[in-house]
């Protein structure tokens, strides 16, 4: 009796089921990704060789430090980062009203008047050079603060000095939760003095202003310049 031949199977077919099911998993399929944290960094500028190099003072910076045992060094003093939130409040807050701390920034009082001085000035400026980029800088710098002052009732406010800067730094072995606390308390102060403002001046909830709406737009610009967020971040070694 004659064997029957047994058929084979095709194995086309499952080539083409599988890589089906390749390109599905590849577009359906979500990879989380790390956001980490907005910081805007300032970019490098050449100093004009005729500008006199700008005087830094100690009371304008202040200096944070992480090692890699998690020790918190503020002012080349070990510091608790229990204290730290006072620390960066003073640094912000101390002499906003009256010169009361001189290891602590400078406010100057900024209204109309200064504004339009300073916008004539460096409008002069860029007319005569409209490649000047920092002059065209700082027009637009108090262009905007004049728009604040004519916004507030009292048509004036106190800046911290321009000099102003936290500078953080941390060496390769700092925890990073030591690191995140630190980050939060720097964005906690800020927008402690933020949320303040905005509920005295516009009489509005910070937190629920809507980055979409021109008019939140506006009032969020105007509180950056009241409270400016000045941070710069290094490396130390270990």
């Amino acid at each position: 009796m004659a064997k029957r031949e047994v058929e084979e199977i095709s194995a086309g077919s499952m080539a083409d089921i599988a890589f089906l099911l390749l390109i599905f998993f590849l577009v359906t399929t979500t990879v989380e990704v790390d956001a980490g944290i907005g910081r805007t960094l300032p970019l490098k500028v050449d100093q004009p060789v005729d500008q006199e190099p700008i005087d830094i003072r100690e009371r304008d910076i202040l200096e944070i430090k992480a090692n890699s045992q998690d020790q918190l060094l503020v002012e080349k003093k070990l510091t608790p980062i229990e204290d730290l939130e006072d620390i960066v409040r003073d640094y912000y807050t101390a002499n906003i009203d009256t010169e009361t701390n001189i290891d602590m920034p400078a406010y100057t009082k900024i209204d109309p008047t200064r504004c339009q001085t300073e916008i004539l000035k460096y409008q002069t400026l860029v007319a005569e050079n409209e490649e000047n980029a920092a002059a065209q800088k700082e027009l637009d710098s108090w262009r905007a603060k004049l728009e604040l002052c004519q916004s507030l009732p009292t048509q004036q406010y106190s800046e911290i000095s321009k000099m102003a800067i936290i500078r953080l730094e941390n060496q390769a072995g700092t925890s990073y939760g030591l690191y995140i606390q630190i980050q939060n308390i720097l964005k906690k102060v800020v927008n402690e003095q933020r949320v303040k403002y905005c509920t005295e001046i516009w009489d509005k909830d910070y937190f629920a202003l809507d980055k979409q709406n021109l008019e939140d737009q506006e009032i969020i610009k105007k509180l950056r310049i009241l409270v400016p967020e000045r941070i710069i971040e290094a490396k130390i070694e270990r």
